[in-house]
């Protein structure tokens, strides 16, 4: 049985010369909603990263407390602090790097009990500018550990002693560069180890050594 349709004299009209009914197009507007940033944080496994290099920094400092003293050579003191945050502004970004140099010095500022502000900003601004070494140097070549640990040691001590300059200048820089020149003895073996637990970034290729 044919079915037969009946459409009204106002809809005829608008049926154009060739019989076809236009039909107008919907157009939906969506309003994107976004999640709270606890929300997008954990769902990107950031929060895995950011809890191993948590973890090292708070390692380092309880290393520098318990075996520094015990592994000192003259007036060479190893500063395991300064050591892993070399590594993890090498392995990482600028941001990440500037919240370990915060936490860095923060928690060298409670051991020592003064200077918190000295060390908290020294360490931070020390790590951002470090953090920029990988567009020159390759984060995966060992060797490029060695110029981020002396950069970042001249550099936190240098602002550490501006911002908070001490009677013993000469005391103090001696004892900077003792404990740089044994933080670099140190350093290939433990951004080898760093690297296990912090793998490094995707980067772009540095203008120095790529391979």
């Amino acid at each position: 049985m044919q079915r037969v349709y009946h459409l009204s004299p106002c809809v005829w009209s608008i049926i154009p010369a060739g019989g076809r009914l236009a039909i107008p197009r919907l157009h939906y507007d969506y309003e994107r909603v976004q999640p709270p940033w606890l929300t997008r944080f954990v769902m990107s496994g950031g929060w895995a990263r950011a809890l191993r290099w948590l973890i090292l920094v708070v390692a380092a400092a309880v290393a520098q407390g318990v075996w520094a003293h015990p592994l000192r050579v003259g007036l060479a003191t190893p500063d395991f602090p300064l050591l892993i945050l070399a590594c993890i502004a090498l392995l990482t970004n600028p941001n990440t790097a500037a919240w370990a140099g915060f936490l860095t010095g923060l928690l060298h500022a409670s051991m020592l009990e003064q200077t918190v502000g000295s060390l908290v900003i020294s360490r931070t601004l020390a790590a951002t500018a470090v953090a920029y070494l990988p567009m020159l140097l390759s984060k995966r070549h060992p060797f490029s550990i060695v110029p981020a640990v002396i950069a970042l040691t001249l550099l936190a001590q240098g602002m550490l002693y501006l911002a908070a300059p001490t009677l013993s200048g000469g005391a103090f820089w001696q004892g900077t560069l003792g404990s740089m020149v044994y933080n670099i003895t140190l350093a290939i073996p433990v951004y080898w180890l760093v690297q296990r637990v912090v793998p490094p970034e995707l980067d772009d290729e540095p203008l120095l050594w790529n391979n």
